[in-house]
C-alpha cells in the first residue's frame, strides 16, 4: 500500500510540474531565457506552502501520507485547470521530459519519501531537460534534415523575412499579394517550427515559400539562412526589443542584417525604406538592394473603422487600394509586399487583384466589432515602436478610447525606462488606462505626466471588466506582449 501512495504522489508530482515545463518551453528549451523567473512567481510560492505543509505533517501526524497525496493531487488538479494566454503544447518532446521526471520522482518517492520534493519540481524539470538533451538533439537533426532535403528536392523558392517587427504582417500580406505562394500560419520562425511545416506540407504546389526568421541571439537568422537558403529577402524594421537576450541595440542591428548578407548574388533583398537603420543595408552583402518606395508612391487617402485607404503611384499607372488593417505601418508593409512582388515580374494588375485576399493579422493591431465597442487587439505588439505607431493610429480617431496594458517585456535593464516612455505614449490618445502585472508602475509614472485616468487591475479578467465599464461605444485596445510568459 506504501508503493502505491508513493507511486501516485510521485505522478501528482510530476503533473504539478506542468507549469516548470510550460515556461520551459516559452523559453524555446533554454533555461537562460526566462526559465529561472519561475522562482518569483505565484506558482512557486503556492510550491513552498505546500512543501512547508507537507514537511509539518510528516514531523506531526502519523499518517501524513494520506493528507500529503490529498494535497498534491488538489495542486496537480489546479495547474492544470488553470488557462493560460500561452499554453503548453504537449509535443512528443515535452511527453519525453514528462516520463523521464515521473521516473525519477518515483524512485525518490519509493526510496525516500515524498514530502521532501515539493519545493524541487522546477529542479526536477530542469534534470529532465539535461537528461533528454541527448534524443533532443538527434530528433531535432533528423528533423532538420528531413526538412532541408525535402525544401532542395522540392525546387521551391524562399522569400525569407526579418526584423524586430512587422515580420508577420508582412509575412501574411506577402503571401496574399503574391500569386502561387504559400506559408506558415502564425509566428512560425524558428529553425524546428518551419522544419516541421516544412515536413508536412506538399511544396510541389507553389513556386514561393515565404518564411519569417526570428532570432533572439546574434547568429539566430544566419543559422536559418543555411538551413533555408532564401533567395530573396525582407527586411522590415530594427528597435531595441529582445534586449534580455541580445543585450545591447548594435548585436540586433547585426544580427537582422545577417539576412542581407546570406542572400545570394542573384537575389535581391527589400529593406523598409521608412526605417533609418534599415536603409543602411544597402551597403551590407552581395544581393541587389531596394528600399521599399523605390519607383513607387503610395499615399494615405484616409483610414475609418472599415480599414485603410491608399493611392498607388506606379510610372503612368494609379490606382486606389484598400486595406482591411487601420495600423499607421500599413502603409510600409503595402511598400514592402508591392516592392517585392513586382521585382519578382508579376504585374501591377495581376497583384492589385489580389488584394480582396489581404486580411488582418490575429493580434497586430486586429480591428475587431464587439457587441459595445470595437476592440483592437494589438496583444502581440512588443516594441516601442509598435507602441508609438499604435498611438498614431488611435490619434486619428475622436471617440473615447481606453487601453489595458501590461507594457513592454524583454526589455532588459531598459524595461522601466521604456514602459515610462510606453506609458506616456498610451496617455497621449486615450482616457482610460487599465494597468496590470509587474510593468504597471512604470506604466503609471508615463501615464501621470498625460490626462489619462489610470485604474490598476489584479489580473486580466478585472482589467476588462473595469475596461469596459469606461470605453461608451468606442475603442478598447489591448497591449501587451504574451504577459503571462513573463509575468507568470
Amino acid at each position: 500500500m506504501q508503493i502505491a501512495v508513493d507511486v501516485i504522489s510521485a505522478l501528482c508530482l510530476t503533473v504539478m510540474s506542468v507549469e516548470c515545463f510550460r515556461v520551459l518551453q516559452s523559453a524555446s528549451y533554454r533555461p537562460q531565457r526566462g526559465y529561472f523567473k519561475i522562482y518569483k512567481s505565484v506558482y512557486f510560492l503556492l510550491l513552498v506552502a505546500v512543501q512547508l505543509a507537507a514537511t509539518l505533517l510528516y514531523v506531526y501526524v502519523d499518517c501524513y501520507y494520506y493528507i500529503n497525496l490529498a494535497l498534491y493531487a488538489v495542486l496537480a488538479v489546479a495547474v492544470c485547470v488553470v488557462k493560460r494566454k500561452c499554453p503548453l503544447k504537449l509535443t512528443k518532446r515535452i511527453w519525453r521530459m514528462l516520463a523521464v521526471e515521473a521516473v525519477v520522482l518515483i524512485a525518490l518517492c519509493v526510496l525516500l519519501d515524498s514530502s521532501f520534493f515539493v519545493w524541487l519540481i522546477p529542479m526536477f524539470t530542469l534534470v529532465s531537460w539535461v537528461i533528454c538533451l541527448p534524443i533532443d538533439a538527434a530528433v531535432a537533426r533528423h528533423y532538420l534534415k528531413l526538412a532541408c532535403d525535402k525544401l532542395c528536392k522540392s525546387g521551391v523558392t524562399v522569400v525569407a523575412i526579418t526584423g524586430s517587427y512587422g515580420k508577420t504582417s508582412v509575412k501574411d500580406m506577402l503571401s496574399a499579394l503574391l500569386m502561387d505562394s504559400i506559408t506558415p500560419t502564425g509566428s512560425c520562425n524558428t529553425p524546428l517550427g518551419i522544419a516541421a511545416y516544412i515536413n508536412r506540407t506538399d511544396l510541389t504546389t507553389a513556386k514561393y515559400l515565404i518564411l519569417e526568421f526570428g532570432a533572439r541571439r546574434r547568429g539566430d537568422i544566419a543559422q536559418l539562412c543555411k538551413l533555408y537558403k532564401p533567395q530573396y529577402g525582407i527586411v522590415t524594421g530594427v528597435c531595441a526589443q529582445h534586449l534580455s537576450t541580445f543585450k545591447s541595440l548594435d548585436i540586433i542591428v547585426a544580427t537582422k542584417r545577417e539576412l542581407v548578407e546570406h542572400i545570394p548574388a542573384d537575389g535581391f533583398c527589400v529593406l523598409n525604406g521608412a526605417d533609418e537603420i534599415v536603409s543602411k543595408y544597402v551597403a551590407a552583402g552581395s544581393c541587389a538592394k531596394y528600399l521599399s518606395y523605390d519607383g513607387l508612391q503610395i499615399a494615405v487617402s484616409s483610414v475609418d473603422l472599415q480599414g485603410t485607404h491608399l493611392e498607388v503611384k506606379i510610372e503612368n499607372e494609379i490606382a486606389d487600394v484598400t486595406l482591411p488593417q487601420i495600423s499607421d505601418y500599413v502603409r510600409d508593409t503595402f511598400a514592402m509586399c508591392l516592392q517585392t512582388v513586382l521585382r519578382l515580374n508579376q504585374s501591377l494588375k495581376d497583384t492589385l487583384a489580389c488584394v480582396s485576399r489581404v486580411k488582418q493579422t490575429p493580434h497586430r493591431m486586429e480591428l475587431v466589432k464587439g457587441a459595445n465597442c470595437y476592440i483592437l487587439d494589438d496583444s502581440y505588439n512588443g516594441s516601442i515602436v509598435g507602441v508609438t505607431s499604435c498611438t498614431k493610429t488611435l490619434a486619428q480617431f475622436s471617440c473615447c478610447k481606453v487601453v489595458i496594458t501590461q507594457g513592454l517585456v524583454e526589455c532588459g535593464k531598459e524595461r522601466q525606462a521604456m514602459n515610462v516612455q510606453c506609458g506616456k505614449l498610451l496617455g497621449s490618445v486615450c482616457s482610460v488606462a487599465v494597468v496590470l502585472g509587474r510593468n504597471a508602475k512604470s506604466l503609471a509614472e508615463g501615464l501621470k505626466h498625460t490626462s489619462c485616468t489610470v485604474i490598476y487591475a489584479k489580473d486580466l479578467k478585472q482589467a476588462v471588466s473595469l475596461a469596459t465599464q469606461h470605453v461608451n461605444g468606442g475603442i478598447l485596445l489591448f497591449q501587451n506582449d504574451l504577459p503571462d510568459t513573463v509575468n507568470i
